[in-house]
């Protein structure tokens, strides 16, 4: 059987089809699965455990006709958006299927309706199996670091450097987001990194991240590494795994530390759990204020609507370095 899984973009979303394509595996144990993400993804689903294909999305007719002439049996729209409602037209299979975002019940949410709570992404895309007649449980999404790249690193000058230090843990923080309403203040990571001069930290992200991190790296003591946008994603994923702690906001680094099950603290600022982007993971500690504000927005704002954003203020970085100490306890 051969199996289309669509899904564009971006870290977390497809983070969270992982689940989804391991079903798949389970139930057919000889489907082939392609995956069709954007370039910057594609090597995403490649650490699927298991992995799947990738195909790299184009926005060419030249490739949407090249695709139309493949075969498939199974079509699976886990985006729902305009592109991939383009591609649904242009494929050819059998059955056909897309998941249903609940935008309905995500606006009410933002609206300041607190009765509704929707229970994962993951949930949503796996009602678009039961389409298809299955029904079976599904797991929190897991990737696998590659063991060539993990050799690498244990064996990399700068490893053994970063090794010499007293206390050998090492904490990832991941200080970006797309938008402001997302971000934790920078004077607040400072001041964590600076009161815990026995720990290592090492700030990760994005080209868009790097002023940031540049800002936070310049302002902390020795204790503190920028690799912000300085690897690819494998490397990325290999170097995470060889942290003890991942703290970030509610973003794409989110889901791919709760994808390597390691003990992280999520920060939700103009966001919030309810909405179904919460980290699938037991070794997870979420720190949200409940404001009656919150959420805001359903992907972040570039300001704070009500302009204090006591969202983010209110988890002061005492308690941000509480909850490290409580992961810490978990090592």
């Amino acid at each position: 059987m051969n199996i289309l899984l669509l899904r564009l973009s971006s870290l977390g979303d497809i983070i969270l089809t992982q689940p989804i394509c391991a079903i798949l595996q389970k139930i057919y144990p000889d489907c082939h699965i392609d995956f069709l993400c954007k370039e910057e993804y594609k090597e995403l689903p490649e650490m699927f455990a298991p992995p799947v294909n990738t195909l790299v999305y184009q926005k060419t007719l030249k490739f949407h006709l090249w695709l139309s002439k493949r075969k498939y049996d199974v079509v699976l729209d886990l985006h729902s958006k305009f592109a991939t409602f383009l591609l649904m037209l242009f494929l050819r299979a059998p059955q056909k299927v897309r998941y249903h975002k609940q935008r309905r019940e995500r606006k009410r949410i933002v609206k300041g309706d607190k009765k509704i709570r929707i229970e994962s992404t993951v949930a949503l895309y796996a009602s678009a199996l039961t389409k298809l007649g299955i029904n079976e449980p599904w797991s929190y999404p897991r990737l696998q670091v590659k063991e060539i790249l993990n050799r690498e690193l244990l064996n990399s000058p700068a490893a053994k450097q970063e090794n010499t230090f007293a206390n050998p843990i090492q904490i990832a923080i991941f200080p970006g987001a797309n938008h402001f309403t997302k971000r934790y203040p920078a004077a607040n990571w400072i001041q964590l990194i600076n009161s815990n001069p026995q720990y290592n930290f090492i700030l990760f992200g994005s080209k868009t991240d790097e002023e940031q991190c540049a800002l936070i790296a310049q302002k902390c003591l020795s204790n503190c590494r920028n690799k912000c946008s300085a690897l690819s994603l494998p490397e990325l994923v290999t170097e995470l795994n060889s942290c003890a702690i991942i703290i970030s906001g509610d973003t794409g680094p989110m889901h791919l530390g709760a994808s390597l099950q390691k003990p992280q603290i999520a920060i939700f600022g103009g966001t919030h759990p309810r909405l179904g982007f919460k980290p699938l993971n037991k070794k997870a500690i979420i720190l949200c204020a409940e404001l009656s504000c919150q959420p805001c927005s359903l992907h972040g704002r570039e300001k704070c609507p009500l302009q204090h954003f006591n969202c983010m203020n209110a988890i002061s970085p005492a308690l941000l370095d509480s909850a490290l100490k409580k992961a810490l306890k978990s090592l």
